[in-house]
């Protein structure tokens, strides 16, 4: 049986960061806090370039990419920075859609290291559909938590506790579909480590 580190452990990846070719954001429920984190990390200068994903309506009828692009835009991101992918639906499709805008923009040869951004607790399956379709790449991940408790204590709170135990009991079955593919962190961090250190953070 795990326990609640292993699930903590397992469940809420968050990987060293370093600059990366291209910052990755995966739409979702929370386009506003995803978007607001990685424009976060662009002023920080983790990536000059950056993709919003998206193709389901939010809540205020905008598709989740021109959501998340509008409000980076109001955090002071370059529109011209900002590559917009509209038809995904599914996660698988995020990375599939995005690789071929990425292709037809910058050339996927072009990028050796992305940053992951999306929901916290579906974090490790945002890793693991990168991994089943981009598996050359180095993957980082980084995630807002807008939920009222420490990622940490995410069992003590009803909501969180929730959506982290619906994504865990979607990783089986997902990974026994193809959807989606098991990744050892440990080597991971161990290719993070050999990236380059330098902040291009603007003065």
């Amino acid at each position: 049986m795990k326990t609640l580190q292993d699930i903590t452990d397992y469940m809420l990846v968050e990987t060293d960061l370093r600059p990366a070719d291209l910052g990755f954001v995966f739409g979702g429920a929370n386009a506003d806090s995803l978007a607001e984190h990685a424009a976060k990390l662009y002023h920080d200068g983790l990536f000059k370039k950056l993709i919003v994903s998206g193709g389901v309506a939010t809540d205020d009828g905008r598709l989740e990419c021109d959501r998340m692009r509008d409000r980076l835009v109001e955090c002071g991101v370059p529109e011209d920075c900002i590559l917009v992918e509209n038809q995904a639906t599914n996660t698988g499709e995020n990375v599939t859609y995005g690789m071929a805008l990425i292709e037809k923009e910058i050339g996927l040869e072009n990028v050796k290291s992305v940053i992951g951004i999306g929901q916290i607790h579906a974090s490790r399956r945002f890793v693991m559909t990168l991994e089943k379709h981009w598996s050359d790449v180095t993957k980082m991940f980084s995630t807002p938590n807008y939920y009222p408790v420490k990622r940490k204590n995410w069992h003590e709170d009803n909501k969180f506790k929730s959506d982290v135990m619906r994504e865990f009991n979607k990783i089986a079955p997902y990974k026994k579909q193809g959807f989606i593919e098991e990744i050892d962190m440990d080597k991971l961090d161990e290719k993070i480590k050999k990236l380059p250190k330098q902040n291009n953070k603007k003065p």
